[in-house]
This record gives C-alpha cells, sequence and structure tokens, in this order.
C-alpha cells in the first residue's frame, strides 16, 4: 500500500530525523510527531456457516436484497409462474404469458440483481433462466402457423417448455426456502 504524504509533511518527517540523529547524549529524546493518519485493515467479509440451531445471520447484503424488493419480485415471480403452470394444468387452450414474462423482465432489470450468498444467487439465477428457457420454448411451439404435419413435433416441444417452467417454479421454491433458512422471512408465505 502507498501512502502519499505533501512535501511539508517529507521535510516535517526529515527534520525530526535529522534532530534525533544529532541529539546529545543525555538529553530526552524527541518523539515524532502525532499524525492524523491511522492505518485500520479493511474489514473483511465471512460467508456465514450452516448452524444446526437455527437460522444463520444472513449478513447484511442478503437482508438489503430482501428488504429492497427482492422479496417482491420473488413473490411476483412465485404468482406469475404457478398462475401460468396452473392454467396449463387446467388444460386452458389461451394461456397469457405476458405477466410472466414481464416478471422475468422485471427480475433481470432489478438493480441490486445479485443476491451475496452464493448459493442462494446461484439457485434464484438458474430458476429464472429455467423459467425465460421454458416460456420460450412454449410459445414457439405455440402452433401458430405449425402445419398439420408439425403438430406432434410442436406438442413434444411445448411439453419439454412447461415441464423447464416446473423446474424454474421448483428453483423458485429452492430460493425461497435457502432465503428463509438465511432468516429472510416473508411478510405473506408465497405457496398458498
Amino acid at each position: 500500500m502507498r501512502v502519499h504524504l505533501p512535501l511539508v509533511s517529507l521535510v516535517t518527517v526529515s527534520a525530526v530525523g535529522a534532530a534525533l540523529l544529532t541529539g546529545c547524549a543525555g538529553e530526552p529524546e524527541i518523539t515524532p510527531p502525532k499524525t492524523n493518519v491511522s492505518f485500520k485493515p479493511a474489514p473483511t467479509f465471512t460467508a456465514p456457516t450452516p448452524s444446526a440451531t437455527g437460522p444463520v445471520n444472513p449478513g447484511p447484503g442478503v437482508i438489503q436484497w430482501y428488504g429492497t424488493g427482492g422479496e417482491t419480485l420473488l413473490h411476483e415471480l412465485i404468482f406469475a409462474a404457478r398462475s401460468v403452470r396452473s392454467q396449463h394444468d387446467a388444460g386452458k387452450i389461451i394461456i397469457d404469458l405476458g405477466p410472466l414474462s414481464a416478471r422475468l423482465e422485471e427480475a433481470r432489470g432489478y438493480t441490486v440483481a445479485y443476491i451475496p450468498e452464493q448459493k442462494t444467487q446461484d439457485t434464484w439465477t438458474k430458476a429464472r433462466e429455467r423459467l425465460a428457457s421454458g416460456m420460450a420454448t412454449v410459445l414457439n411451439a405455440s402452433g401458430l402457423g405449425t402445419s398439420p404435419a408439425d403438430q406432434e413435433k410442436a406438442a413434444e416441444a411445448a411439453a419439454i417448455g412447461w415441464e423447464k417452467i416446473g423446474e424454474g417454479i421448483q428453483g423458485l421454491r429452492e430460493t425461497d426456502d435457502q432465503l428463509r433458512a438465511l432468516g429472510c422471512m416473508p411478510t405473506k408465505d408465497p405457496w398458498k
């Protein structure tokens, strides 16, 4: 670490050093001048370790992510994904994927997008990727403009897309569970 001192400080330090070298025997030593510069090591962050006795301290970054919109973002994405999936499971022919697309776009553009706990961040990212991939696959296989000969391939592709959406929902559940284990308790349970 380099410290740049102004020229006046260097002259003062040099003068004090010279006075110390030329001092007479028996006289009290001259102490160097006190400065207001202190060198403290930068604080380091260590990731919390899981505890069998209860939730670990999530650290200020996780709490910040959750409290400044992360909870709302996660819950709205859970609601949108579960809504489209339940419509598909109910056999609806026309399913509006717009709300899911909008929630995914919000998650992508969220300014505090990174959860500072790696395992949870990885789960959150993978869940969003699976949802986006599944939605794209379902849209591409929607059958609009598909010839009757390709209907079976389109149905297979759609099934793969819905499977990916299901995996994305499971990833959102894992993300929610991990955040709860870190002490981030939801104001309302998004799974009910």
